[in-house]
């Protein structure tokens, strides 16, 4: 280990220590405190089938309770320093039996390689040609369509994110779009709904009114103890809001993030890869974004280019055909992650910072 890594994580020892021990002198009480200071609990609520299902974890909580970064180690990283995972790339249609053959091929193509999780993109069981063929097809998270995708995590034995379903919404005209992670056991683990709906004339491109159908989801979702650690989950056109990666990571402690995505044509050359690689440089962490590809149909076609992206915002995972049904391979190392946010520790500064800046 480097001098510099030594001298940083004694500065660190010893100003946890300092705070221990103005917390601890006064009596024996202040210990459930500085339980509390080091560890929040937060109550995560998914919607599954109409009920709500409770599930505590402990998060790390701000800078401003604690003087060392959020984000440098997670209790619920894996005990492996690296693990395997595989980025998907498909071109859904209107047939969802036709594209669950082809997500089936795809996990068992990832699990031959024996990667731990597999990530698929937005809409990834169905597109189709107008919005009220989502709302007709739409399903409540207990139903048909995810019940056979959480028997195909099970029968396969791999963990599996599958970003975009078209979820039953709060009345008939709307759905939500919601992104699942499923265990290798078929468990639904934590789900969350877009917030950022896609409402844009493209130029050179379609129309596209998200809201018109959909309505936005309540808050963020990170999913804890998974192969890559803990995982902060996002959909789309969420990419072109970096605050919600910021809380996602500098909040709640992500270490890989989440974009399954169906990018247009036009957006997807001036600003799918360099949004990517922005959000994984700027939170220091993993970007995994599993992408929409080619022709769906005469009224839409999507950019393709599934990327895995490191914390120092190299690209390690692409599928460089923008039209190609596969996936890409890459390890996520958690002792470069972690050398990054020690060499370059964003998240204390970002603290500090955030104490000085004042609006006039």
């Amino acid at each position: 280990m480097c001098l510099l890594c030594v001298s940083y994580e004694l500065v660190c020892f010893m100003k946890i220590l300092t705070r221990l021990k103005r917390l601890v002198a006064p009596d024996l009480g202040s210990l459930q405190f500085v339980k509390d200071t080091f560890f929040t609990k937060t109550c995560c609520y998914n919607s599954i089938g109409g009920q709500f299902i409770r599930s505590t974890c402990s998060i790390p909580t701000s800078l401003s309770a604690m003087e060392s970064p959020v984000h440098q180690s997670s209790p619920h990283s894996p005990t492996s320093m690296s693990t395997k995972v595989a980025v998907a790339q498909m071109t859904s249609t209107s047939n969802t039996d036709a594209n669950f053959s082809t997500i089936q091929q795809l996990t068992k193509q990832a699990k031959q390689q024996d990667c731990s999780m597999i990530f698929f993109p937005e809409n990834f069981n169905f597109l189709g040609h107008h919005f009220t063929e989502s709302l007709n097809i739409a399903q409540p998270l207990d139903g048909a369509f995810v019940q056979r995708y959480r028997q195909l995590a099970r029968d396969v034995g791999i963990w599996m994110s599958l970003g975009g379903f078209q979820e039953q919404g709060p009345d008939p005209d709307h759905l939500y779009n919601t992104h699942i992670i499923v265990d290798s056991s078929g468990g639904v683990q934590a789900t969350y709904r877009k917030i950022h709906l896609f409402d844009v004339d493209v130029p050179n491109g379609p129309v596209l009114m998200e809201s018109r159908f959909t309505s936005p989801g309540h808050g963020l979702s990170v999913c804890d103890k998974t192969p890559v650690g803990r995982i902060g989950l996002t959909v789309c056109y969420d990419l072109r809001f970096p605050e919600v990666y910021q809380r996602l990571v500098f909040d709640h402690g992500a270490e890989v993030l989440l974009v399954p995505s169906a990018f247009t044509v036009e957006t997807g050359k001036a600003h799918w890869e360099v949004l990517l690689r922005a959000r994984a440089i700027e939170t220091q962490t993993y970007v995994i974004a599993a992408a929409q590809a080619g022709r769906h149909n005469e009224k839409r076609v999507s950019y393709g280019h599934s990327l895995i992206v490191d914390p120092w915002g190299e690209v390690v995972g692409r599928l460089s055909n923008g039209e190609e049904t596969g996936i890409a391979v890459a390890d996520i190392d958690f002792e470069r992650l972690g050398q990054i946010r020690k060499t370059m520790p964003i998240d204390i500064h970002r603290g500090k910072g955030l104490k000085h800046l004042k609006t006039n």
